[in-house]
């Protein structure tokens, strides 16, 4: 249904403006407990705030979140972490691509992330969906966190760099993620506490002259969290009250952790020859002649002319 989108909402609680500007004395080990107090007391005073208390969560015009002040209370349980009540993210209408166009204020399923224990990246060479060596030691210690929280939940996104098309990106993206999922069950992780979102190009930031950049776009992400399905409205807006009620949850309270493998970047050196053109050169390292664009970004500051190139000059090549 062309390129996918995604409206990913944080929804903040401006719980600590009650108190408004802080001033703390002593070192910094006391304001850090005094910071941590105040949020426990805040957390204790607005435990009521129920899902559908009101008014609705306002648009934040100038970030990317949504203000949360209600003054009525509600009836269904509170979501969020211990009452402190916020959302981490919602994917809104996650199933998309399974499901016809919707139509206005249609009931979309969307996903909940209430709470998120570990994140786990682990990256991939190009045009390439198998494992590497590197990340076999890291996704077996994200099974075992899951193993050591049979409540948790696990989301994964497969993500591509800039170079190919958005759908072949997705299906790409899509394989990647499928292949984390795989490593998953096989390992004893039950199917039904996984879910795949391929993000595709979507989340692709880094220029195709930036071979770091984008290896790190090369990815599959797991994040182990406290995942709830919830029915939200097209188009979403900030009529969260509507949802349907959520299932009263096991929050976990293990310290979040961001873990990465380890980004491989290789390149090397070649010596342009005479009667060589890029096109040549890129059939010859690259597999591909029609690559022979992306060989010249890479090396724009020593070819002057893509059409005249100069015996003796050397040019960096990607190894992938």
């Amino acid at each position: 249904m062309g390129s996918k989108k995604f409206l990913v909402w944080t929804v903040v609680a401006a719980i600590l403006f009650f108190y408004g500007g802080f001033s703390y004395a002593g070192d910094d080990t006391s304001r850090e407990d005094k910071k941590k107090q105040q949020i426990e007391e805040m957390q204790k005073r607005f435990e009521w705030w129920p899902s559908d208390a009101k008014p609705a969560p306002v648009k934040d015009q100038e970030r990317a979140g949504y203000w949360w002040w209600p003054t009525e209370p509600g009836e269904k349980r509170p979501w969020g972490n211990r009452g402190y009540v916020y959302v981490y993210k919602i994917i809104f209408d996650y199933k998309e691509e399974e499901l016809p166009p919707p139509q206005p204020q249609e009931l979309r399923a969307s996903l909940l992330i209430k709470k998120i224990l570990k994140n786990v990246k682990v990256y991939f060479d190009y045009d390439k969906s198998q494992l590497r060596d590197d990340t076999v030691k890291i996704l077996s210690a994200a099974v075992a966190t899951l193993k050591r929280n049979p409540e948790s939940s696990i989301l994964i996104t497969g993500n591509c760099d800039r170079r190919g098309s958005e759908a072949y990106n997705e299906k790409l993206g899509r394989k990647r993620a499928d292949t984390v999922m795989e490593f998953m069950r096989e390992n004893g992780i039950p199917e039904e506490r996984i879910r795949i979102i391929s993000r595709g190009k979507l989340d692709a930031v880094a220029p195709i002259t930036d071979l770091v950049g984008m290896q790190k776009d090369r990815n599959a992400q797991f994040m182990i969290a406290e995942v709830e399905e919830i029915m939200i409205p097209y188009p979403g807006g900030a009529e969260i009250s509507d949802a349907t009620q959520i299932e009263e949850g096991k929050f976990l309270v293990e310290e979040e952790k961001k873990i990465e493998g380890e980004i491989q970047v290789e390149t090397k050196q070649y010596a342009i020859q005479k009667g060589d053109t890029l096109w040549k050169i890129a059939q010859k390292e690259l597999g591909s002649g029609h690559r022979w664009k992306y060989l010249y970004e890479l090396n724009k500051d020593r070819i002057k002319d893509p059409n005249k190139l100069k015996a003796g000059v050397v040019i960096t090549i990607p190894v992938e």
